[in-house]
Parts: structure tokens; C-alpha cells; sequence
């Protein structure tokens, strides 16, 4: 019995921490629970959007109704009775964590029970900003209405009705918001616009008439009040309040005057503005947080697929380096190359200090080149798009490569041929540049590659010739002075240059030029992003 209060004390404590606004607490107090009830625990976790968690519960905690009713009403969830059914909507959204209806569902009946700041934990995950749909936008716009945020309600309300322009509840709810702020103007323009959607929507032609009376227009208001009136008896009382405020302000009829003037009803009374203040764009650290979550979020679906065609995964990543070094070393041993390297005392780190940089530059430019078409079942979502799916891939890409090229050095060290790096800012400086001209090159790769298919197969062999032109098993003094100017037109031999410049105690090549990297990768990301700008939508559209 003492362990049982224990729990309901447990998860009545979390929501509280979750309605007082501090999610860290809520969750540490999760993590300090031992052994919950899974009924109880899927509640906290659905409340703490814990998802890769509810899978395991489902089975236990979907079996355990009463222990799923005691659970809600620890939190203070009415269960029970004729009204809506909490435990079914909440086995729904513990389900399929990731759809949204059901987590709408869900938090919709938790919002008419009153618990709002609950509502609104639920309904945070789904929120996108700008991207959000117009079904999560909408129920959050009525979340922070409640929550007295009508400043956020309004901007919700507005993505709500962008999102479906073609209904008339989210039209209506933004009227309505807009009536509240004092915006009249554009209250009536988005009642129109509902009303457009559904001729026969009552409560649009109520909100026309409340915003044709703030500007002034009352015969036309009265119009539409008795419009709504006809279609619904309960805005009766609305039409007849506007009739008999409209009648007062009238002078009286005496005996022997002429009849009192009564404005006739125009048959067009639904005068929009011409022009509406445009919705305010959303401020720049929620976009940007906006676009980082779904990154995120991409981040982790990618490191689970990024080598599931292979038996070896992420082993194969370390491999691959590896063995470009021993058959190099095996290939200039067979042919009787000197063993002693241009630069410092073994081969193996003077190759793998080229090689590194050379996969590097690869990985990142050649995974981008299918990504349109192995991405048509993420573009089902407005969130997602393309520059998403391709950050996601590059910065998962740059961060496997720099994990790899650690252990390599660092087995390199344990084999006795290795040493740290001399100068660790100028290699970290080398490969943030690195990053950002192979990105400006894999956008480019993506957008052409979409376009023709030969780009599929002309890329590799470019990078061959880049592989034996980029300094990997030389150095450009060994080179004749012709060729060797011809080679310091590749960006790539300035990376390694730098990057050997980086490693190596004392040397300090002759021929890197950093303004020049500078200037390919500049050029890079330009071209990479216009192209991306123009051919963004024909990227997008289904093959």
C-alpha cells in the first residue's frame, strides 16, 4: 500500500513539474523512480515525450486498464463515465508517438479537463513553427489562448490558417484572436475568407458582423448578424443586440415628422480591406531552433541507416582508411619506393594525413548525390526539407570521419609510428573549412545529380583524379615545376598541405595558400546555395 502512494505521489509529482514549467526536474524525478507500474510509467513518459521508451510498455501497461485509470486520475484527469474515453486516446498517442493526431487527440481532452500546461507539454514536440501543420498549430494557438499567451496564440492561429486556407474553423479562430487584439481590418478579411471556404459557417458571418461594427459599418453588420442568426438561432441574441443598439442611436419619430431615414442594406456589405498587415515572420532564434530540432531528429534516423548495408557498420568506417594506407605502403614497397617520407620519419602518418582529409571531402560530397530520390518518403513531411535532410547527412558524415580519423591516429600512436598532433587549432581550423567548401560541393552534387543521371557516374572518376592529384603519396616540391602548378590549382593539396603543417613539428609548407582555399569554398557555398535556391521545388516533386 506504502508503495503504491509512493507511485501515485511520484507521477503526480512530475506533472506538477511539468505545469510549473521546469521539464529538467520532471525528469529527474523520473529517472530517481524505481520500479514504476508501467501504467504509470507510460503516462510519465507520454508527458515527457520519451518515444524510443513507450515501445517497451505498451504491451504490459495496454493490458492494465485500471492501473491506466489510476494513473490519469493521480494527474488529475477525470476518468470514467459518459464522457470522451482518456485511457483509449491516451494507448492511441503512446502507440505512434510520432503521428500527430492522436498526440492532438490526446492533449485536446486533456485541455477540456482544464490541465492546459499539460495540453501544451504534449503538444510541444509536434510544434515546428512556421512548418507546423495546421491541425497542431491550431491546437496550440487554443492551448496558449487559455494559458493567457495570446501574443503566441496569435501567431499559432496564423500557421494554422496559411497551413489549410481551405477551411473555415482555423479562418474563424484566427478572426476571432484578431478581434481581441484590437485588429478589426484583418478580422474581417479572415472571416471572409472563411466564410469563402464555407458559405454556410455561422460563426463566420457572427465574426464579420462583430468586425464590420468596429468599423464603423452597422447596416452591414446588422446584415451579417441576421445571416448568422438564419443559420443558427444561437447567435439570435448577437443580431438582436446589434438591432437595438443600431435603433437607439436612431432619432425618434414624432407625430407629423417625415419618416426616419433607415440605411438600406447594400447587397455587396462585405467591404473587405483592401490590404492587411502581413503576418509578422517568426523571430529568428525560434526558426532557427525550429530547424535544428528536425535536424536533430534527422541526425538520429541517419546514424541508424547510414551503414546498415553493410555486416561491418560503423567498423567499416575505420577500415576504410586503413586500408587505402597499407596497400599504398604495400604498392610503393612492391615497386622499391624509398620507405623514408618527404615529411617526418614513417610513411603510414604521412600518407594517413592526406588520406583522412582526401575520405573526408568524399564521404560528404558523394552521399549527397541521391539524396532527392532516397528522400521522397521524408519530403511526405512540410517540416523536412532537402537542406534538413542534407545538413543532417553532412554533419553526421564530418562527425564520423573526425571520430575515425582520432582512433586512426591514435592507433598510430599505440603502434609507435604516430605522435599528437603539433599545432591541433590549425587541424581543427583545416577541417572546419574542409566542412564547409565539401558542403557548398555535395549541395552542388545534389541539385545536379537530380537533374542527370550521368553526374552519378562522372563524379567518381573525378574524384579518382583527385585522389592522385591532391597530395596524398607526395609532395609538390617532388613534383616537376610544371605540373606541380598545374596541381596547386586542386583546393584539395592546400588541405593537406595545411593539415601535414598542422601535424608536423616545423614544417611550414611553401605552398599553401589559405586565401585561395578560402576563395574555392566561398565559391562553393555560393554556388551550392543559388542553385539550391532555384531548383528547390523541382528537387521536391515526386520522380
Amino acid at each position: 500500500m506504502a508503495a503504491e502512494q509512493n507511485a501515485r505521489r511520484s507521477l503526480a509529482a512530475i506533472a506538477a513539474a511539468i505545469e510549473a514549467g521546469v521539464p529538467d526536474q520532471a525528469a529527474g524525478l523520473f529517472d530517481a523512480w524505481v520500479n514504476p507500474a508501467p501504467a504509470a510509467a507510460l503516462v510519465a513518459l507520454l508527458l515527457l515525450d520519451r518515444r524510443a521508451s513507450l515501445a517497451a510498455l505498451l504491451p504490459a501497461a495496454g493490458e492494465d486498464l485500471p492501473g491506466l485509470e489510476a494513473a490519469l486520475q493521480d494527474v488529475g484527469l477525470p476518468v470514467g463515465g459518459t464522457g470522451p474515453d482518456l485511457v483509449a486516446a491516451l494507448l492511441g498517442a503512446a502507440r505512434d508517438p510520432a503521428a500527430e493526431a492522436p498526440r492532438v487527440h490526446f492533449a485536446s481532452l486533456v485541455l477540456v479537463a482544464g490541465r492546459h500546461r499539460l495540453a501544451e507539454a504534449l503538444l510541444l514536440p509536434a510544434w515546428q513553427g512556421q512548418e507546423s501543420s495546421a491541425m497542431v498549430a491550431r491546437a496550440l494557438s487554443g492551448t496558449w489562448m487559455l494559458l493567457g499567451r495570446e501574443a503566441e496564440a496569435l501567431e499559432a492561429a496564423r500557421i494554422a490558417a496559411e497551413a489549410a486556407p481551405q477551411a473555415a474553423e482555423p479562418m474563424e479562430h484566427l478572426s476571432g484572436l484578431l478581434l481581441r487584439a484590437g485588429q478589426p481590418g484583418a478580422a474581417l478579411l479572415a472571416a471572409g475568407r472563411a466564410i469563402g471556404a464555407e458559405p454556410n459557417a455561422h460563426q463566420g458571418w457572427r465574426l464579420a458582423s462583430t468586425g464590420l461594427l468596429d468599423l464603423g459599418q452597422t447596416a452591414e453588420a446588422i446584415a451579417a448578424a441576421n445571416r448568422a442568426a438564419r443559420l443558427s438561432a444561437l447567435h439570435a441574441p448577437h443580431a438582436e443586440q446589434i438591432r437595438t443598439a443600431h435603433v437607439a442611436e436612431l432619432p425618434v419619430a414624432r407625430p407629423g415628422d417625415a419618416a426616419v431615414f433607415r440605411p438600406s442594406v447594400p447587397a455587396g456589405w462585405a467591404r473587405l480591406p483592401e490590404t492587411t498587415a502581413p503576418p509578422p515572420a517568426p523571430p529568428l532564434g525560434r526558426a532557427l531552433a525550429a530547424r535544428a530540432r528536425i535536424i536533430d531528429a534527422l541526425l538520429l534516423r541517419e546514424s541508424r541507416t547510414m551503414f546498415s548495408h553493410s555486416r561491418l557498420g560503423y567498423t567499416w568506417a575505420l577500415v576504410e582508411p586503413l586500408s587505402h594506407v597499407l596497400l599504398l605502403s604495400a604498392v610503393f614497397l612492391f615497386l622499391g619506393h624509398d620507405s623514408r617520407p618527404p615529411i617526418g620519419d614513417a610513411m603510414l602518418t604521412f600518407y594517413m594525413t592526406g588520406v583522412l582529409s582526401f575520405l573526408f571531402f568524399a564521404h560528404m560530397t558523394e552521399r549527397a548525390m541521391d539524396l532527392p530520390a532516397n528522400s521522397r518518403s521524408l519530403l511526405v513531411v512540410p517540416a523536412v526539407g532537402l537542406f534538413d535532410i542534407l545538413a543532417a547527412k553532412s554533419v553526421l558524415s564530418a562527425v564520423t570521419d573526425l571520430v575515425v580519423a582520432a582512433i586512426t591516429f591514435l592507433l598510430l600512436i599505440a603502434m609507435g609510428v604516430g605522435r599528437l598532433p603539433d599545432d591541433p587549432a590549425a587541424m581543427v581550423g583545416c577541417y572546419l573549412v574542409l566542412f564547409l567548401l565539401s558542403f557548398g560541393v555535395a549541395c552542388v552534387n545534389m541539385v545536379v545529380s537530380s537533374f542527370t543521371s550521368a553526374w552519378d557516374k562522372l563524379w567518381p572518376s573525378i574524384l579518382r583524379v583527385q585522389y592522385f592529384t591532391c597530395g596524398v603519396f607526395y609532395h609538390p616540391l617532388d613534383m616537376p615545376e610544371d605540373i606541380r602548378n598545374l596541381i596547386l590549382l586542386n583546393p584539395l593539396v592546400h588541405v593537406t598541405e595545411w593539415m601535414r603543417q598542422g601535424y608536423y613539428h616545423g614544417y611550414e609548407s611553401p605552398f599553401l595558400d589559405i586565401p585561395y582555399l578560402f576563395q574555392w569554398t566561398i565559391g562553393s557555398l555560393l554556388a551550392g546555395t543559388v542553385l539550391f535556391a532555384a531548383t528547390a521545388r523541382q528537387m521536391r516533386r515526386p520522380a
